[in-house]
C-alpha cells in the first residue's frame, strides 16, 4: 500500500496559488499579456472540448478523452518550451496544442477521421504556418512515445543543437517498460529531456496507488539519476515555474528531468467509460473545487489583469473561435479507410496485407473472415 492517501488532494507539493486563487509563493516572471494567453487558453481548450463532446454524443465524433479540469498541467508544460523545441504528447495534452497554435478545425477535423493535409486549395486548412514547437502526432500506445522523446533529445545534444525535447506521460503509464528504459537511457546519457507525469490519479479504472508502492511518482527518477520535483498539477502558475527550471536546465546542458504534477480526472477516461461504477463522486467534489480555471481567474481578477467585462467578452470571442472550427472542420471529406495502414512500417508486412485484404473485403459487403482463396477460416 502507497504511504499517501489514495485521491485526496496533496499538500506535498509545489504551489504559487492557493485553490482560493490567492498567493502562497513566488509568481513566475510573466507579464500581463502572457498571463491573459494562460487564461485564454485554458478557456479556448475547455470550450472546444465541450463542444466536441457534444459532437461525439450527436455522432459527430466517435471517440473524446478530455483534459477538463486538468489543464493547466499540459498548458504550463507546453509554455516552457521555445520555437523549435519538440514536444510528444499523448491524447489529453490539448491545452499544449492550442497554445502553440495548432488550428482547432485540424484538431476537430481529426477527430472526426478526416484529413486536413489532403483536402482542395479552396478549403482553409492550406497555406498556414506550422506551430513554432514540433510536435508529434498524439499517441495511444501508452509509454511509447517516452524512448521516442529520449531518442529525440539525444539525436539533439550529438549534433550539438540546443533543443529541448519534453513529453508527458500518466500515473497509470509509469508501469510501462518503456517508462523505466526512457528514464534510465536519459539519466545515463544525460539527454536534453523532460518528462512530464499527468498525475491525474486514475489509468482507465486503476487509482493511482495500485500502480506503485512509492510515495509519489516524482520519486522515481532518483532510481535512474533523474532530477525530480512533484507540483500542483492544477496551479498553472507552479507547473509553468517548475517546468521553466527543467527546461531551462536541459538547454544548459544539465540533462534531464521528471516532474510529477499532481492532478484529477474529473471526467470520464474517454468517451467510452462509465466513471461512477469505480469512482467515488464525493472525492471527485473535492477536486472540482480546485478547478485550475477558477483558480487563475480569481487570481487574475485580484491583480487587476483582467476584469468581469474582459471575461464576459473573451467568452463570446471563444465561442466564436470554437464555432468557426466546427464549420471549417465539417467541410474536410472523411478519409479514405486504408489510410489507417500508412506510416506504420517501412514497407508492408504479410500481417498487413492480410487485414488491408479483410478491410477491402468488409467495404466490398463481402464475409471478411475468409482467407485469401476464399475458403472459411477453422
Amino acid at each position: 500500500m502507497a504511504l499517501w492517501s489514495e485521491e485526496r488532494p496533496s499538500e506535498d507539493v509545489h504551489r504559487v496559488l492557493e485553490p482560493d486563487g490567492s498567493l502562497v509563493g513566488d509568481p513566475p516572471d510573466l507579464d500581463d499579456d502572457e498571463l491573459r494567453e494562460l487564461y485564454w487558453t485554458m478557456k479556448l481548450t475547455r470550450a472546444f472540448e465541450d463542444r466536441a463532446l457534444r459532437m461525439q454524443r450527436s455522432g459527430e465524433v466517435s471517440i473524446i478523452s478530455r483534459c477538463r479540469g486538468e489543464e493547466a498541467t499540459p498548458l504550463g508544460a507546453a509554455a516552457a518550451l521555445d520555437p523549435g523545441d519538440w514536444c510528444f504528447p499523448l491524447y489529453r495534452q490539448r491545452s499544449a496544442l492550442v497554445y502553440w497554435g495548432v488550428p482547432l478545425d485540424r484538431q476537430l477535423a481529426n477527430l472526426m477521421g478526416a484529413e486536413p493535409e489532403t483536402v482542395d486549395e479552396h478549403l482553409p486548412f492550406d497555406d498556414r504556418p506550422e506551430p513554432p514547437v514540433n510536435f508529434s502526432p498524439g499517441y495511444i500506445p501508452l509509454g511509447a512515445n517516452l524512448p521516442n522523446t529520449v531518442g529525440s533529445a539525444l539525436a539533439d545534444k550529438l549534433n550539438d543543437r540546443e533543443t529541448v525535447s519534453l513529453t508527458f506521460v500518466g500515473d497509470g503509464s509509469t508501469s510501462e517498460g518503456d517508462f523505466h528504459d526512457a528514464l534510465n537511457f536519459a539519466g545515463v546519457f544525460e539527454v536534453p529531456a523532460v518528462f512530464v507525469c499527468q498525475n491525474n490519479q486514475w489509468a482507465i479504472s486503476v487509482p493511482a496507488h495500485r500502480q506503485t508502492a512509492a510515495e509519489t511518482f516524482a520519486q522515481k527518477g532518483d532510481a535512474y539519476g533523474v532530477p525530480n520535483e512533484r507540483v500542483d498539477g492544477n496551479d498553472v502558475l507552479a507547473v509553468y515555474q517548475t517546468l521553466k527550471d527543467a527546461v531551462d536546465r536541459a538547454r544548459d546542458g544539465g540533462g534531464p528531468t521528471f516532474v510529477e504534477c499532481v492532478t484529477y480526472r474529473v471526467v470520464e477516461h474517454n468517451t467510452a467509460d462509465e466513471p461512477s461504477v469505480y469512482r467515488d463522486d464525493d472525492l471527485r467534489e473535492e477536486w472540482l473545487e480546485r478547478d485550475p480555471i477558477d483558480r487563475f481567474e480569481a487570481y487574475l481578477l485580484a491583480e487587476g489583469v483582467l476584469t468581469d467585462d474582459e471575461i464576459e467578452s473573451m467568452a463570446a470571442d471563444i465561442d466564436e473561435e470554437v464555432q468557426a472550427a466546427v464549420d471549417a472542420a465539417r467541410e474536410v471529406p472523411r478519409s479514405e479507410p486504408e489510410r489507417m495502414f500508412d506510416n506504420h512500417l517501412r514497407g508492408e508486412s504479410w500481417k498487413e496485407s492480410h487485414q488491408r485484404a479483410e478491410l477491402r473485403r468488409e467495404l466490398d459487403g463481402e464475409n471478411p473472415f475468409t482467407d485469401w482463396t476464399g475458403e472459411g477460416f477453422e
